[in-house]
């Protein structure tokens, strides 16, 4: 991990790994399983951490570090087959692609001081990521 990530992490977050429990504006953050801040780059879906800044009214700001997924997936078009052509004229064009998705999270609760007191929140972390079908909703 390269020293500016590591002490930005370190920066906003408190490892308290066991108990997930945290107090303001500590998180707990499960490392990457990249090695750089750049590895994204390469081909496929990579667990990387990200970092937000958390603002609710009438509570105390923080930064949350979560793990999320970000990288390139295959796609790729091609005149159809004949018949498919046959069966929809319109669809002369069969195209394929995926999308870098999250698989699998886990929960990530902070406790954070707040006028009427302290407020449990949860935020969703990437625990795996692959690239997998895109979703038009």
């Amino acid at each position: 991990m390269e020293s500016s990530f590591a002490t930005q992490v370190l920066h906003y977050t408190v490892a308290h790994r066991h108990s997930k429990q945290l107090e303001s504006s500590a998180v707990t953050w499960q490392s990457p399983s990249v090695t750089g801040s750049d590895t994204w780059q390469k081909p496929g879906c990579h667990k990387v951490g990200h970092t937000r800044k958390i603002s609710i009214p009438n509570c105390v700001e923080f930064h949350i570090t979560t793990n999320a997924c970000r990288g390139y997936c295959e796609s790729w078009a091609v005149p159809s087959p004949a018949d498919t052509v046959m069966i929809n004229p319109h669809q002369r064009i069969t195209s394929v692609g995926q999308c870098c998705n999250i698989m699998e999270t886990e929960d990530v609760e902070v406790n954070v001081r707040c006028l009427e007191g302290v407020r449990k929140l949860v935020f969703k972390s990437a625990l795996s990521c692959s690239c997998y079908h895109c979703k038009k909703e």
